[in-house]
């Protein structure tokens, strides 16, 4: 009986070995798969990572901007010769005007020779389309007589008597109309004082001249004490062509069409 309690023992404790083993062993290969596995995760998830960012830095880095579409060319424009006032006029008109001073101070410069003066520039004398052309090319020859040491000076335009308006006074926006062939309408003409006269000027035609005064004119010689009265700068006088013309010192304004640019 001693004989098989000792053999019971010695098997039961070989057969509690045996299960401890087993089960140590189970135990160790599936821990030491599962720390391979964190590794291997690890590892991967750090190449991952790293490959993945070290890509994006060079293979796709910011974009480069598009180029810029190319600005469109202005188109062209009617412009004015350097020298030359540019107006633009109601109807999209590019009117240039030229301030000629020939430097005549004894009268002796008619509209005809202003004219032909005009004609050498390509230009015709001007009319006025509006008050600001006509105080524009006024308040410019003021300044030009300043310069000059003078206080008074006429200013030939293009202009003429309406048929039966020579001598008679048909009013102020029938007595005389434009002749450059480009202003129209009367908003250009602004008189002096008793402007248009009625008198017989001598002459085929009257004319209209342009005051050109200083406000603190004071007559001299040859010049008369009532156009302080009767005329501030920019405004209208009916008149002569021909010379001698009164005021003595003479200015012109031509007028062209602006050219394309």
């Amino acid at each position: 009986m001693r004989v098989w309690i000792l053999i019971l023992l010695f098997l039961s404790s070989t057969l509690a070995i045996v299960i401890q083993g087993e089960g140590r062993g189970g135990g160790g290969f599936h821990g030491s798969f599962s720390s391979s596995e964190s590794w291997s995760s690890e590892e991967h998830g750090h190449g991952h990572g790293h490959g993945h960012g070290h890509g994006n830095g060079h293979g796709h880095g910011p974009r480069p901007r598009p180029p810029r579409p190319p600005r469109p060319t202005p188109a062209p424009r009617n412009e004015c010769d350097p020298g030359w006032m540019r107006f633009e006029r109601p109807n999209g008109l590019i009117w240039c005007i030229f301030l000629g001073v020939p430097g005549v101070t004894n009268g002796y410069f008619s509209q005809h020779d202003a004219q032909v003066a005009c004609t050498a520039l390509g230009a015709t004398l001007t009319g006025y389309q509006n008050d600001n052309e006509r105080m524009t090319v006024a308040n410019e020859a003021l300044k030009r007589l300043t310069t000059m040491g003078r206080q008074v000076g006429g200013l030939w335009l293009g202009n003429t008597n309406t048929a039966g308006c020579r001598v008679a006074n048909c009013g102020p926006f029938t007595t005389f109309q434009w002749t450059d062939g480009y202003t129209t309408g009367v908003a250009g003409f602004k008189w002096g004082v008793g402007e248009p006269d009625g008198l017989n000027w001598p002459g085929n035609t009257a004319c209209a001249q342009q005051f050109i005064i200083s406000p603190n004119f004071v007559a001299g010689a040859n010049e008369y004490a009532s156009w302080k009265t009767h005329f501030v700068n920019g405004d209208l006088d009916k008149y002569q062509c021909t010379s001698p013309a009164y005021p003595f010192t003479r200015f012109y304004a031509c007028g062209k069409v602006g050219v394309r640019r």
